[in-house]
């Protein structure tokens, strides 16, 4: 499917608002372009030039001939005059005359002018009417597309593995959502709105000239073919500008995103200025793009405005003379009609040839959308994935390779076994692969060889949300929301009662501090949690995993960042938070590893080591080192 069809498919789950706003927008159409055609008969009844030129009209409401300026022409006369003119298009000319006629002509031309009025404003109502309804039926599609693509994207970020994430800016990905999609609805407003609506008053007034002179409109459309050669290739360039200006805004935004989630490490190095500078190049930037972009998209407008109106006085000047010397094929009340629906077209026209520009836009904005909607799921779900209900048995990670973006290998063949209720401490230097190792449990990334099982199962078979149910994850680096303690203890469980919430903070030693808020547990934490401290966010995160209560724990040396006296309170909680259960540690403190079942000691990716305390200290290896220098003190 191509780009163009793909995008303006999203309008298919809304056909019945769509079919309504097109229905509006051609009655609108229809109305707008009736208005114009009552401007000739309404001319010759102020001005008494005839009897709106209509072949028949009734005698006793004629106007007499000594009344009718000497370039005043019967249908008759026209047809004589003008040989190549079809009978056809003169039979329904004067019907739509006759039609006209019988509506307002009264007994004198006072009373027709009234009924003139009447008529025009009944149209004009009628037509703003269906103006509101096309307007109200397309903005809940538009809105609908806005929050359809901005919930499909949000969808896939949460479908995607954390790899994606890693390669990505986060202002870049808010940008999807937020600008990118803008961009685009606005092309489906005009894209389609504008399209109907335009479309139609362009073929009905188009349809009035061709019955008035087809010549005369020959003539103009002459001029099309050079308007909308320059209209194609200012679009081709416009969305390539227009491509690079959504670069440069989620540039922006990436760079504000970056600055403020840092804005404790900014102010303690004197940085400030050096963000500023660089989010006033990220501004300068888009100012740039968005210039050039504006400079094409505003030059096309008056080019084309220029061509089309010259076009139309030409035909002015070609018309007005023949009539002024008695040779044209029509009467003043024709060629009136015909020049206020040859001016009126100007504004449907010029509409639709911008739709073209708009719609390179928003194929730029579509091409960055789809590019996230298509992205591959690489830690996928199989189709016949099984619901893991409990932890029975053991853990078993079984000749596992694994590799960031195909690189070198983070692990390698890594081959262990954890059996239920045991504690397995990983030790090692840092960037040996030990964090990795365990983001492979919960199926953050899934390896390249090997497997890993949990009673007998590959986790790869299960259910993503019944894996990750059995897990409870506590790293370094505290994630909190926004919200009160409250629910960030809370977090993902419905309907929990208070008192369990606060069991949990009680076992995690949170109680304590929380009760000391003015608030107690509605108390806000801040942007991820600024308003605690980092021994406080870790207590409020093991809480958290308390409440949950998987049988299976991972630690990702979730004490190594706190001071002494909070580093006690957490390891406490911790001692708590791993009774009667199964856990992965990633060792920190000695006493863990100290009372760790086993202990596997990681390097370069491969275990180098495995045993208990007693047994790695009674050899001399890598843990006798990290012990002689990493623990010795606390012994």
């Amino acid at each position: 499917m191509s780009l163009f069809r793909r995008t303006f498919s999203i309008l298919k789950p809304y056909w019945r608002h769509v079919l309504g706003s097109s229905l509006s927008s051609a009655m609108y159409a229809l109305l707008s372009g009736l208005l114009v055609w009552l401007a000739g008969p309404l001319l010759m009844t102020l001005f008494a030039v005839t009897d709106m030129g209509v072949t028949g009209a009734r005698p006793e409401r004629a106007v007499s001939a000594e009344t009718a300026p000497p370039s005043a022409m019967s249908d008759s006369d026209i047809q004589k005059a003008i040989p190549g003119e079809y009978d056809f298009l003169i039979e329904v000319k004067n019907s739509l005359k006759e039609l006209i006629n019988r509506l307002v002509t009264g007994d004198t031309r006072k009373e027709t002018l009234f009924n003139f009025c009447w008529l025009i404003l009944a149209v004009g109502l009628a037509a703003n009417i269906f103006l509101y309804l096309q307007g109200f039926f397309m903005s809940f599609v538009q809105q609908s597309v806005v929050r359809d693509f901005r919930n499909r994207l949000f969808e896939k970020y949460h479908q995607l593995s954390l790899s994606f994430f890693h390669r990505q800016q986060t202002g870049q990905l808010i940008s999807r959502v937020t600008n990118d999609v803008v961009v685009l609805n606005e092309t489906v407003d005009l894209g389609f709105n504008r399209l109907v609506a335009d479309s139609l008053t362009v073929l009905l007034l188009s349809a009035f000239l061709i019955l008035l002179s087809w010549k005369l409109t020959l003539l103009a459309a002459l001029i099309l073919p050079l308007v909308f050669g320059f209209i194609y290739i200012m679009g081709k360039k416009l969305r390539k500008y227009s491509r690079r200006t959504q670069e440069r805004m989620a540039d922006v935004n990436s760079t504000l995103e970056e600055s403020i989630s840092n804005i404790r490490i900014v102010k303690a190095y004197a940085m400030e200025k050096f963000e500023i500078e660089k989010f006033f190049k990220a501004t300068q930037n888009y100012f740039r793009s968005i210039l050039r972009m504006t400079r094409i998209r505003y030059l096309a407008s008056p080019v084309s405005e220029v061509l089309i109106v010259g076009a139309g006085i030409l035909i002015l000047l070609y018309a007005g003379t023949q009539i002024l010397e008695g040779k044209g094929g029509m009467d003043a009340g024709d060629f009136m009609t015909f020049i206020i629906a040859m001016f009126s077209l100007i504004k449907p026209v010029k509409t639709l040839l911008s739709i073209h520009i708009k719609i390179q836009e928003g194929l730029a904005a579509a091409e960055r959308i789809f590019g996230i909607i298509d992205t591959p799921i690489r830690v996928a779900e199989i189709p016949e994935a099984v619901e893991k209900r409990s932890f029975d048995s053991s853990i078993k990670y079984d000749r596992v390779t694994f590799a960031y973006n195909d690189g070198n290998p983070v692990l390698r063949d890594i081959s262990f076994e954890l059996k239920k209720g045991q504690i397995l401490a990983l030790v090692g230097p840092s960037g040996g692969g030990k964090s990795t190792l365990v983001d492979l449990l919960p199926r953050f990334y899934d390896p390249q060889a090997g497997s890993i099982s949990i009673d007998g199962i590959d986790i790869r078979k299960m259910k993503l949300r019944s894996l990750r149910r059995l897990l409870g994850i506590v790293t370094q680096e505290t994630y909190l929301f926004n919200d009160t303690i409250f629910n960030n203890i809370a977090y993902g469980l419905n309907g929990i009662p208070l008192e369990d919430v606060i069991e949990a903070a009680r076992m995690a030693n949170a109680d304590g501090f929380i009760q000391g808020f003015e608030k107690k547990y509605e108390t806000a934490v801040g942007n991820r949690g600024v308003m605690l401290s980092g021994g406080q966010r870790q207590r409020i995160a093991i809480a958290r995993a308390l409440l949950k209560n998987p049988p299976i724990l991972i630690f990702d040396e979730a004490t190594s960042s706190l001071d002494t006296e909070s580093e006690q309170q957490v390891q406490e909680a911790i001692d708590n938070l791993m009774k009667e259960r199964t856990a992965l540690v990633i060792a920190h403190r000695l006493s863990t590893v100290i009372n760790a079942h086993r202990i596997l000691v990681i390097d370069s990716g491969r275990i180098v080591e495995s045993g208990n305390h007693q047994e790695l200290l009674s050899r001399d290896g890598l843990y006798r080192r990290l012990y002689n220098m990493q623990f010795r003190d606390e012994s």
